[in-house]
């Protein structure tokens, strides 16, 4: 299921897009819980922005043998653009 890192969107290059970790962000507060894990409200230090960060146990996934739909939502995440 990968790592702990995200890489960001570059228009003008793909390939030479950074590595986001989650130390770079300040966890505020839980926006929501669910049966793998929780959502948080973070802020990325170096801009200021706020963002939703969803953060899921790898090891309950793997128990309830979900993999295939967690893998599906992280596909259906990556395409959705919204402000």
């Amino acid at each position: 299921m990968g790592n702990c890192n995200f890489k960001t969107e570059n228009e003008n290059d793909p390939d030479n897009c950074p590595i986001l970790t989650k130390n770079q962000f300040l966890m505020h507060y839980i926006i929501g819980k669910g049966g793998f894990g929780k959502v948080w409200r973070v802020e990325f230090k170096k801009t200021k922005e706020f963002y939703a960060m969803k953060i899921m146990s790898k090891f309950k996934v793997y128990q309830k043998k979900s993999i295939t739909s967690v893998m599906n939502e992280k596909k259906l995440l990556e395409n959705l653009r919204h402000p």
